[in-house]
């Protein structure tokens, strides 16, 4: 049988009336012999004049030296039960007062049983349960964290599949194409056959692309890929890889469009993934601009003991609930621009940034389009 708290209590109960009775009989005898020795009465003689007083019904006429010698017992009998008593009752108390806290914590263990991850325990008594309730509502606060955490990593998971099936088979679809072809003389000239030769070394190069940035992504976000961090100059280096490319991106459509700060700003950073990340972020404005010209705004600012990079363009911009999941792995807010990119180059960006020692995040700017933040500690000088 399980020994419950209440069952304990109740036997420990019952223990210490049964010493205090034993107790009280002890003390009962001693002193009855003590009296009898003072009065000068056999202890024998004793109990035979008690059970003669009891038959005979003569106890009130008795000498008070009887009567105390015989209501002794008594006494001691009234004032064990009366302790009985009173110990039960407390007991009783103090068991409920137990017992009561532990229902919600029943209740709280059934629940997240349950899978019911928001339950909490609103415990206001201020005694050694309410540490124990705040442990578990902590728990069980870890607990939804992680269970929302491991959904979308699930959630991840489907669309990084998802992402790369469809990113891998749309080239090997038209690479595949193209092969037939050949086979089947389609391409009946010199020139043709080139053409389809050229068409499949390029759609070869971007299913390595996607690849080998897929590698790239798996690298940094099991913690494997070291970047050589040191002490830079962060806005001289920025505006000489802006410098760059700037030409290349003004023919592709993309005017960069630089506000110079004259703050000397330290950060550790590794130069060459600083520029990949930068590389990335003009990609994306470049594939998803609408405009024949577009244009790019890039600023930098201090503010406490960072220092920010902002990028601006005027493009379509995204809703406003897919600004969180730009930096997911094959996340594209609009499903139709697909074969626009593979979506792994801004999660690449975030994920070297954040081992950087920094943060990187998208808003929309009241003039419209895409605003990516970028965000470095200062590194002081040692």
């Amino acid at each position: 049988m399980t020994m419950t708290i209440k069952r304990r209590i109740f036997i420990s109960n019952i223990r210490t009336v049964l010493v205090t009775l034993f107790g009280l009989f002890l003390t009962a005898l001693v002193f009855q012999l003590v009296r009898a020795e003072i009065m000068g009465i056999n202890f024998e003689d004793a109990n035979a004049m008690r059970e003669q007083m009891w038959q005979e019904r003569e106890y009130e006429s008795q000498d008070w030296r009887l009567r105390l010698l015989v209501s002794g017992p008594i006494f001691f009998v009234f004032f064990v039960t009366l302790i009985s008593i009173i110990n039960n009752l407390l007991n009783y108390r103090l068991i409920k007062n137990i017992v009561r806290p532990l229902q919600p914590l029943s209740e709280g263990v059934k629940q997240i049983h349950d899978n019911n991850l928001t339950f909490r325990i609103n415990y206001q008594n201020d005694d050694e349960y309410r540490p124990i309730c705040e442990a578990f509502n902590e728990m069980a606060e870890r607990l939804e964290a992680s269970s929302a955490q491991r959904q979308r990593d699930e959630a991840n998971r489907r669309e990084l599949l998802a992402g790369i099936s469809h990113d891998l088979r749309t080239p090997l679809t038209a690479i595949k194409g193209y092969l037939e072809g050949l086979e089947a003389g389609v391409a009946s000239t010199p020139e043709m056959r080139d053409n389809y030769f050229t068409i499949i070394k390029n759609k070869t190069a971007g299913m390595e692309h996607i690849i080998e940035q897929l590698f790239l992504f798996s690298k940094l976000d099991m913690d494997e890929f070291p970047l050589a961090l040191r002490r830079v100059p962060l806005l001289p280096v920025i505006s000489d890889m802006l410098e760059e490319v700037v030409q290349e991106y003004y023919q592709r459509g993309l005017a960069l469009h630089i506000t110079e700060s004259n703050q000397d700003v330290f950060v550790s950073a590794d130069t060459l993934w600083l520029r990949n990340v930068l590389i990335n972020i003009l990609e994306n404005s470049v594939r998803y601009k609408t405009k024949e010209q577009a244009s790019l705004e890039i600023s930098a600012g201090v503010v406490n003991d960072s220092v920010f990079l902002r990028f601006a363009d005027d493009g379509p911009g995204v809703p406003a609930e897919a600004l969180p999941k730009l930096f997911d792995v094959f996340y594209r807010a609009d499903p139709s621009r697909s074969a626009k990119g593979s979506g792994l180059g801004l999660a690449i960006g975030k994920k070297i940034i954040e081992r950087m020692g920094g943060a990187i995040h998208a808003e929309l700017p009241d003039s419209g389009g895409l605003a990516v933040i970028i965000r470095l500690p200062i590194a002081r000088e040692p």
